[in-house]
């Protein structure tokens, strides 16, 4: 890769993650989101009529870290909002456990 090209893509993750923060809506509690086993998703009301959704594999995979968490976003799909799911590790794999999940974490 060029040095132009490395400037560019370098450009275009910036420009992504200005998006990103542009269109964050609100900060949304683990708790207050609704699990649906089907889709294996956790869901959000949406202004518009819909559903932010993050999936319960986005949650496991980035539930060790705060810089991590920090980028759990819960995305609408007929609009450009986006939630951050506020959450920590222990009250992610206690959810798992008392919700008999393991199974399906232990695939991923």
């Amino acid at each position: 890769m060029s040095a132009v090209e490395g400037q560019l893509n370098d450009l275009a993750q910036i420009k992504q993650a200005i998006v990103d923060v542009e269109n964050i809506y609100d900060e949304v509690e683990i708790d207050d989101m609704e699990y649906e086993e089907d889709e294996q998703a956790f869901r959000y009301p949406c202004p518009c009529g819909d559903r932010f959704s993050i999936t319960l594999k986005q949650l496991y995979e980035m539930r060790t870290t705060d810089e991590d968490r920090e980028k759990c976003i819960a995305i609408c799909p007929s609009c450009s909002l986006q939630v951050k799911v506020i959450f920590d590790e222990d009250a992610l794999l206690d959810y798992i456990k008392d919700n008999d999940l393991q199974g399906i974490v232990d695939g991923f």
